[in-house]
């Protein structure tokens, strides 16, 4: 017996805990297609997956632009990585941002 890529392609199952409201937007969209809800919600993801793939860059992060606006007189030994051509210190703190920002709390 053949079968097709789509059969012989495992599937899982995902159990999701969704808030009323999102539950019901997705419901709606759902009916609004005529496609089942889990149909919806794999068609967003891979969407979603997709962009990613093609779209994210982490130097375009908030949190990348955030850490590189600030500067560190006197870093910590362990986080310099480098120098640059003006012989400034790299570190390495955007890498390790929330330990750093939330340590001793």
């Amino acid at each position: 017996m053949d079968r097709t890529a789509a059969e012989s392609t495992p599937h899982y199952r995902v159990q999701l805990d969704l808030p009323p409201e999102l539950y019901r937007w997705l419901m709606d969209e759902a009916a609004r297609r005529s496609v089942p809800l889990d149909q919806v919600v794999r068609q967003m993801l891979e969407r979603v997956a997709q962009t990613e793939k093609v779209d994210f860059d982490i130097t375009q992060t908030l949190t990348w632009q955030f850490c590189g606006a600030l500067e560190v007189f006197e870093p910590d030994l362990e986080h310099i990585v480098g120098r640059d051509a003006q012989g400034h210190e790299i570190t390495n703190y955007a890498e390790h941002v929330d330990a750093l920002l939330y340590r001793g709390s």
